[in-house]
């Protein structure tokens, strides 16, 4: 009988350590590249005041990364605590990732953020991440330098005098078009690409080139359109759905 509870507490340790560095290893960051980065607006009416409607926007943000063999996308709606990604977050672009749950977090150099996964897929390998692009994602890993020995005279004359203040950043050049979608009935869902992007009114940045639009509502027959955007144009769709 001993030899028996002896053996259960053995496997019992074994498979508990198994499950401890299976939890360690996911939670480990990856590299991963930016697949694309897209944009949408969404227009709702609060209230009316003298006929006027009060209308709300609402920014969400759908960023598709490329993982080893995987794409993994997800979303998140700009708020207080959720800035604009930064724009150097372009196709291609190299950034460390953590997929935990249903969360997706990504960071670099220039910015971090924290998205909801809405969709994992099978793609081809990830294209190689360079020693220059590992050299700078691996700062983010850097602990701080020690602090022993550094006495307070040192402290004093290591102090750098403040910089002058630099002028503010040129505005960046517009890089995307957007599209206003319409649609009778209203509230109907949107497509671009086969992703969605909210509801109508919708007002959507893309990049240029073709893209598919697809306006659909339950009892409905589906809208289609492909569109040409360039940079800086500014499109409407209005789409009107037939009932089935």
């Amino acid at each position: 009988m001993k030899r028996f509870q002896f053996i259960v507490f053995v496997l019992t340790g074994f498979l508990l350590a198994g499950c401890g560095r299976s939890a360690v290893a996911e939670s480990l960051w990856q590299y991963g590249r930016i697949e694309a980065v897209k944009k949408s607006v969404t227009t709702t009416t609060k209230a009316w005041v003298v006929n006027t409607p009060l209308d709300e926007e609402r920014t969400q943000y759908t960023i598709s990364v490329h993982v080893q063999d995987r794409i993994i996308v997800g979303s998140y709606e700009l708020s207080s605590t959720q800035s604009d990604p930064p724009l150097e977050w372009t196709s291609g672009y190299a950034v460390q990732i953590e997929a935990s749950g249903d969360s997706l977090y990504l960071r670099s150099a220039t910015g971090s953020l924290r998205l909801h996964i809405t969709q994992r897929k099978t793609a081809g390998p990830m294209q190689p991440i360079s020693a220059e692009e590992k050299k700078r994602l691996s700062e983010l890993n850097a602990a701080p330098q020690s602090m022993i020995g550094f006495s307070k005279a040192a402290e004093s004359k290591a102090v750098a005098p403040e910089p002058a203040p630099q002028p503010p950043p040129a505005p960046a050049a517009p890089s995307t078009g957007t599209v206003t979608v319409r649609s009778t009935p209203f509230l109907s869902e949107v497509f671009v690409d086969g992703d969605s992007m909210g509801y109508t009114p919708a007002k959507i940045a893309l990049g240029p080139g073709k893209h598919t639009f697809r306006v659909d509502k339950p009892g409905y027959s589906p809208w289609t359109k492909v569109v040409t955007i360039t940079v800086g144009s500014e499109l409407t769709l209005d789409a009107t759905l037939g009932k089935r």
